[in-house]
């Protein structure tokens, strides 16, 4: 076979692949999971799952935990006590590096800041990661992320490096680069919360693409509009609890809980 045609089925092969390959119902669950920064308790008791291919909002005051709880997910923070469990294999953050790898590379995170190397190109950005760490060959990388590249689209951005880059522009190579790993779960920590307002739609859009395609998610947000409009579950946080949650429409229209109630009325006059 010819380059040429290796590399037409290189991509081929890649647009192929599956980016949610998960076994199973339950992709994440914590099980009483707390986490105390010195005194401060912010995470209280934490019970929380995640289904196969269920996007789920976490909502609430800044301060309330949110970004923490997904953080413990994958081990960026060390959970103080409680239980995590990805796919059902116990995430134990007391293990070195190493060993807890495995199971960290299952859930693809994107953060508020993009985190892109400036060095590399965007291309480079996002196939670094499978070459290393999955051990995909040059011609199954490239693939992979030209596609990927493609399906965000910044394709004829390849080659640019990121300083060149929209705020909009960088967020979406980081969502690229996040699902290069073929995560079983996304975890978004407010991922437009640096943008300027004209840059979040063509982030949104994004997500809201990978949302109706099936991909498992959770995303830290205070897009309330996304919540409502795109989640399967909108989960209400407060003070390191969760304090309410459920089916997005009838959470914003009935919310049960008075804490949720007042946390509404301040955000829904800006829903259309």
């Amino acid at each position: 076979m010819n380059p040429e045609s290796q590399r037409s089925q290189a991509v081929e092969n890649a647009s192929l692949q599956d980016l949610t390959p998960v076994e199973g119902d339950i992709v994440i669950r914590t099980d009483k999971l707390n986490k105390y920064f010195g005194d401060k308790h912010v995470l209280k008791d934490i019970d929380f799952e995640v289904k196969r291919r269920e996007v789920v909002a976490l909502i609430g005051p800044s301060g309330s935990g949110k970004s923490t709880l997904i953080r413990c997910l994958n081990a960026l923070e060390k959970a103080t006590s409680g239980e995590i469990y990805i796919q059902g294999e116990r995430l134990n953050p007391n293990l070195p590096v190493k060993q807890l790898s495995p199971i960290r590379r299952e859930l693809g995170m994107v953060f508020q800041n993009f985190n892109l190397f400036p060095h590399m190109t965007v291309l480079q950005n996002v196939i670094e990661a499978p070459l290393l760490v999955r051990k995909l060959s040059k011609d199954q990388a490239v693939a992979l992320g030209e596609s990927l590249l493609a399906k965000v689209g910044l394709l004829e951005k390849r080659d640019v490096y990121p300083g060149r880059l929209s705020g909009g522009q960088k967020q979406r190579v980081a969502i690229a680069r996040a699902l290069a790993m073929q995560p079983r779960a996304l975890l978004f920590d407010e991922p437009t919360s640096a943008l300027d307002p004209e840059l979040v739609g063509e982030v949104l859009k994004v997500m809201k693409d990978l949302a109706y395609e099936g991909s498992t998610m959770v995303v830290v947000t205070h897009e309330m509009q996304f919540a409502r409009d795109v989640s399967d579950r909108v989960v209400f946080m407060s003070d390191g609890s969760i304090v309410e949650q459920g089916d997005p429409d009838e959470l914003f229209r009935r919310p049960k809980e008075k804490r949720t109630q007042l946390f509404l009325e301040r955000v829904l006059s800006v829903l259309p």
